[in-house]
């Protein structure tokens, strides 16, 4: 009777009915009156509830005095509930050997113990723990411990900086969560959203994780919503609404008796009065004494986190708050946070060696979450984040090679790694991730290698520093940095020189003089180069420059040289050349005809399949780029609109593809098509970044297709191609060869 009524409260409070619980509990209570195991069995469960109803004094009063009654799987069971209670409080249990001979109790000391271990940055001992306590769980059950287990493996995969593991499993586990599961798993997910610099979507989900615990009586979560809605806000740039929701948890913290949140919450009310430009020494002296007390109860993250945002605000009066680096334990994401605030300071307090050594830091942590963490949303998120170093290492690199192998890890953060396949749904792409181990290694060249690789070559790499623009020359093992003026002027020239080119091709003005002025701008910087078959690498808006218009050599366009150089060592394929066409062209029957023409091995279809093992896939057809969601452009052939998503998917793709289209090569960053495609494996690509004529197709891709087969590289036989109508615009992306 008495195992019944326990086992009813348990699950009224894990599907949202925690009042009822409550009353089945004291039920239970009633009924055990005078049996003091009875009585002691009834108080371990009720520890849990008045925990998650935000009682965690009581809780912990009622753990004290059961404990003496109770021994074996039911003693276990109560100081596994205590546990969560002194998390609630603030305060986290070491981890404690699993004992007892009951497999579930053992599961659920082991996942104590993982989130100890985590929370500790003990992240290989929490993988290790959470693996058995799966294995176990799975083998005896129940159910919702097994799912327990794998909401906190999400959780622990987020914190090593694996977001496409961590929100792959959160999205993969969400349907089978209800009621107080139901709302921490939100606020999990939406912690994960917050670390992976999603902070709009982890606001909706904390809209619903607030509401969620509110109309269950889960005081404890409604509280932990606020608190996490503060971070989100404050993240998403909404300083002042950060401060009110954060003092809104900071007096619901205070109301449960959880000093450690309170002093959390406190902790983001600091800094977002200070996001709003509060520098008094009052702030300063709240921020020390905040950050010990989180220090106090076993908070490190929160700590470091509320001292590295003083040290950037204070950088003269705080700059001892820095830690003298960041530590392994600390989350991924507050170890980047930590670096690029670190350079910042030192650079304001004159320390440039120190500065150096943190941008270098910040670039390499940013580029090994983009490498684990999979999605465009992310690699954007962090470009952003990391924008404000770029200034930073154009003052302190001490030498041309120095700032060249600074801007190559910038870079590296930014060149995609994407989905094999597109959404089923609305859902994005990273809920579908599955990585289940750690991530491969990111790819690195030695600064001494890169330039080894590049001889017989000339590299014009540009390097941003807000509206400052320069240009780094590389030929023959030399590096020369060369001033460029203004990113601004030539992004507007950029535009410029698109508009007159597509004008010219209907009987409009030349542009001629907006042509005369960036030739001259980039003149100095190509000089160096002079003789030499170029790899470019632009940035920002300027990989939408048609660069045919600023030098007559041979070229490819590149998202970095180390990208260059992977995709030059790279062995083509020997396999078909594949023909597509799509919709509504009146030319591109004549077009592929003069292809086929070309080539031995010629295969035509109607959709992705063909392309697969192609040596050369050559596609005629209206293409559409999206910047806001790069995996979404698309070239419309016979079968239906041939995305991103489509094009990386192939296995194994072309080594090169010629996309006949209008404006096919654009995007910011090379993110567009052409990014799609060599991140998917393919060595070259040609586009156009300009409208390209009907008419004029079918003579450019005959000549270009001549010049292939005839043993021409693509960027060769680009230049080599006569003066057209849409001309300018063809340009290789990749190996170019």
């Amino acid at each position: 009777m008495i195992d019944g009524l326990l086992a009813r409260a348990v699950e009224a409070k894990e599907t949202g009915r925690l009042a009822e619980g409550l009353a089945l509990s004291q039920e239970a209570l009633a009924r055990t009156a005078g049996d003091p195991l009875g009585v002691a069995r009834v108080q371990a469960v009720m520890v849990a509830l008045l925990t998650a109803g935000g009682r965690t004094a009581d809780a912990l009063a009622l753990a004290a005095t059961a404990e003496p009654h109770l021994s074996g799987a039911d003693r276990e069971r109560l100081l596994l509930n205590r546990s969560y209670a002194r998390a609630s409080l603030g305060r986290l249990d070491r981890p404690a050997r699993p004992g007892g001979s009951d497999p579930v109790a053992r599961a659920g000391r082991l996942m104590a113990n993982g989130i100890a271990l985590a929370q500790a940055g003990r992240f290989t001992a929490a993988d290790s723990a959470l693996l058995t306590a799966e294995a176990l769980a799975a083998r005896h059950g129940p159910r919702r411990l097994e799912l327990m287990v794998r909401h906190n493996q999400a959780h622990l995969a987020a914190l090593r900086g694996r977001f496409a593991r961590a929100l792959g499993l959160f999205a993969e586990l969400a349907p089978e969560f209800t009621g107080e599961r139901r709302a921490q798993h939100l606020l999990d997910h939406a912690a994960a959203l917050l670390d992976a610099g999603l902070c709009g979507e982890a606001r909706e989900l904390l809209d619903e994780a607030a509401s969620t615990a509110a109309l269950s009586g889960f005081a404890a979560d409604a509280a932990n919503a606020l608190h996490l809605r503060a971070e989100a806000e404050l993240a998403c740039g909404d300083a002042g609404r950060a401060a009110d929701s954060a003092r809104e948890a900071e007096t619901a913290f205070a109301a449960q008796g959880r000093p450690g949140w309170e002093a959390q919450a406190h902790g983001v009310l600091l800094r977002a009065l200070a996001a709003r430009g509060e520098r008094s020494a009052a702030l300063l002296c709240s921020v020390r004494s905040t950050a010990a007390r989180l220090d106090a109860y076993g908070w490190a993250g929160p700590a470091l986190r509320a001292r590295v945002e003083a040290a950037r605000a204070f950088p003269a009066e705080a700059g001892d708050l820095l830690p003298r680096r960041a530590s392994p334990a600390a989350s991924a994401a507050l170890r980047l946070r930590t670096h690029q605030n670190a350079a910042h300071v030192h650079t304001a307090r004159g320390e440039e060696a120190a500065a150096l050594r943190n941008v270098r830091e910040a670039l390499r942590t940013a580029a090994d979450l983009a490498g684990a963490g999979g999605s465009v949303e992310l690699r954007a998120y962090l470009g952003a984040a990391c924008a404000d170093l770029s200034p930073l290492a154009l003052r302190l690199a001490r030498t041309d090679r120095e700032l060249l192998a600074l801007e190559e890890l910038r870079r590296s953060i930014l060149f995609p790694s994407l989905p094999e396949g597109p959404p089923s749904d609305v859902a994005s792409a990273r809920d579908r991730a599955r990585a289940m181990g750690p991530p491969p290694p990111r790819p690195v060249v030695a600064p001494s290698d890169l330039l080894a690789g590049l001889h017989g070559v000339g590299l014009l790499e540009l390097v941003r520093g807000g509206d400052h623009l320069v240009a780094l020359a590389v030929r023959d093992g030399r590096v020369r940095r060369t001033a460029l003026g203004s990113y601004d002027a030539a992004v507007r020239e950029t535009r410029l020189i698109r508009f007159a080119l597509t004008r010219a091709m209907v009987g409009g003005s030349s542009p001629d003089a907006a042509v005369a002025s960036l030739r001259a701008r980039f003149a100095p910087a190509l000089a160096f180069l002079d003789g030499c078959e170029l790899v470019v690498a632009p940035t920002g808006l300027l990989y939408g420059l048609p660069w045919r218009v600023v030098t007559d050599a041979p070229f490819t366009v590149v998202p970095s040289a180390t990208a260059w150089l992977l995709a030059q060592r790279r062995r083509p394929s020997p396999g078909h050349v594949a023909l597509l066409s799509g919709p509504g062209l009146t030319h591109a029957e004549t077009e592929l005809a003069a292809v086929a023409a070309c080539h031995d091995g010629v295969r035509t279809g109607a959709d992705a399949s063909v392309l697969a093992g192609a040596r050369i896939a050559h596609l005629c057809a209206h293409g559409t780029h999206q910047p806001d969601d790069p995996l979404a452009s698309h070239v419309d052939v016979a079968g239906g609109p041939l995305t991103g998503y489509d094009l990386h998917a192939l296995a194994p793709p072309p080594d090169l593809v010629v996309l006949s289209a209008c404006d096919a090569g654009q995007g910011e960053d090379v993110l567009g098509l052409p990014g799609v495609l060599l991140s998917a494996g393919v060595r070259t690509v040609v586009a156009s970044v300009t409208p390209l004529p009907d008419a004029s197709g079918p003579p450019l891709m005959r000549d270009l297709h001549a010049r292939l087969a005839s043993g021409a590289s693509p960027a060769a036989a680009l230049a080599a191609l006569p003066d057209r109508p849409g001309r300018p615009g063809l340009q290789s992306f990749g190996a170019g060869s």
